[in-house]
């Protein structure tokens, strides 16, 4: 019965944002226009929060879900995103995660507004919390999307640009746990830890440092991945036996070639998702 659920998997989208975090649309919005295209597998990837699973409608198959969270962690100074899936909601040290990172991203966000106030910007802290989720989980792009509509910036990109991406003017690091304790989290929750988007690593050579971490695999197709670095990737997860996964990282329309569809995954790929996800059913029987 299992095998034949697994094999229907094919259309599938494993990197998806709601108003959880810095998406556009709700929990029930991703899932109703998944139903609606016809996509077989989805995981909602919302930033260091699970929000959006307790928002869901309470029927949704055919549509199968995937538990998913994208965690922030550092390492050597640089960003490094963790899809974490199928992991037990109800673990203590990732819902301890998951709260320190809610208080850090306000602590940083009251502080690069200060530092936009210096720069001729005047924005409030309430006008940025109102963008968020209802536990006001502030990203980055909420703080963009404030400073298009006072008129400070024409659109997001220009102000992570000119101001709030990393190293600009107003740009401060969040406390960020590093990604051998991330990966540990995820682990601790009976999860799956996946590195997200790897061509965007700050260097190629961390990926084999991450697989002494322990990680279980890599998002291998993504939009901005190149096609020889789709094939890197899946040689190398291939050859250390790590699952491969693939996704959008949707966020709303309007947001480029980061569409919400199906990804166009190769065999290998979608032979990996399935594994992945007969192992969190198995996992959670």
């Amino acid at each position: 019965m299992i095998r034949k659920e697994i094999n229907d998997i094919r259309r599938i989208n494993l990197h998806l944002h709601t108003r959880a975090s810095d998406g556009a649309f709700s929990p029930a919005q991703i899932v109703n226009q998944a139903k609606k295209i016809g996509l077989d597998l989805i995981s909602i990837t919302d930033h260091d929060t699970a929000d959006a699973y307790t928002q869901l409608p309470e029927r949704v198959a055919p549509l199968r879900i995937l538990p998913g969270m994208e965690i922030s962690s550092m390492h050597q100074g640089h960003d490094v995103h963790i899809l974490a899936y199928g992991y037990d909601s109800r673990n203590k040290a990732l819902n301890e995660l998951t709260v320190m990172y809610l208080e850090a991203r306000r602590t940083r966000a009251i502080r690069m507004i200060e530092l936009l106030g210096k720069l001729g910007m005047e924005i409030t802290i309430d006008e940025v919390a109102a963008m968020a989720g209802a536990r006001e989980l502030i990203v980055r792009p909420h703080i963009a999307q404030v400073l298009v509509q006072k008129g400070y910036v024409s659109h997001k990109n220009e102000a992570f640009d000119k101001y709030i991406g990393n190293f600009k003017p107003a740009f401060v690091a969040k406390p960020e746990l590093s990604v051998s304790d991330v990966i540990d989290v995820i682990h601790q929750a009976h999860g799956f830890a996946i590195i997200a988007h790897p061509g965007k690593l700050a260097k190629p050579e961390y990926i084999d440092e991450f697989l002494a971490f322990g990680i279980d695999g890599l998002e291998v197709w993504h939009p901005d991945h190149y096609q020889n670095q789709v094939d890197t990737f899946t040689e190398f997860c291939c050859k250390n036996g790590l699952y491969m996964t693939a996704g959008s990282d949707f966020h709303g329309e309007g947001e480029g070639i980061n569409l919400f569809d199906m990804v166009p995954a190769n065999e290998l790929i979608l032979d990996s998702v399935r594994r992945l996800y007969k192992e969190y059913r198995c996992r959670n029987k």
